[in-house]
């Protein structure tokens, strides 16, 4: 799969779980849905009642249960973002659109422009870590 659409999924995944609980969660809610209507019509529904209980969770966790799903709920919409975009590359303008429009109102409506290039090399038994925005690491 091509790196581009790997790394918007993975985008894509992470900033809908933090924008679960947020402010605009019905206009996150269907952009998402009209998405998956325009390219995966039979699973638009599916979908829907998976962003509710991926946001039930979340308000669940935040009274206190001890267990914080938000690491399991990003893989999971990032696996769903991935297959979306293996399955209809042709989905990824109308995938970015929604995550920049998602990244806007999460920074006050503040334009964000310019690029990132990462690179790094590793050799033996190095590790690399890059992030062009937050990064959790998590190691046992």
């Amino acid at each position: 799969m091509d790196p581009y659409l790997l790394t918007l999924a993975g985008t894509a995944g992470t900033t809908l779980v933090g924008l679960l609980v947020g402010e605009g969660w019905q206009q996150t809610r269907d952009g998402v849905v009209t998405v998956w209507r325009r390219f995966r019509p039979g699973a638009a529904e599916e979908v829907e009642r998976e962003l509710e209980a991926s946001r039930t969770a979340v308000l669940d966790a935040g009274e206190g249960d001890g267990t914080d799903p938000a690491g399991r709920l990003e893989g999971q919409w990032i696996g769903r973002f991935t297959t979306l975009l293996g399955e209809h590359p042709e989905a990824a303008d109308e995938l970015r659109d929604l995550v920049e429009g998602w990244q806007r109102r999460a920074t006050g409506g503040q334009e964000i422009s310019g690029g990132v290039r990462l690179e790094a090399r590793a050799e033996g038994s190095a590790r690399i870590y890059q992030a062009a925005r937050d990064q959790h690491i998590t190691e046992r």
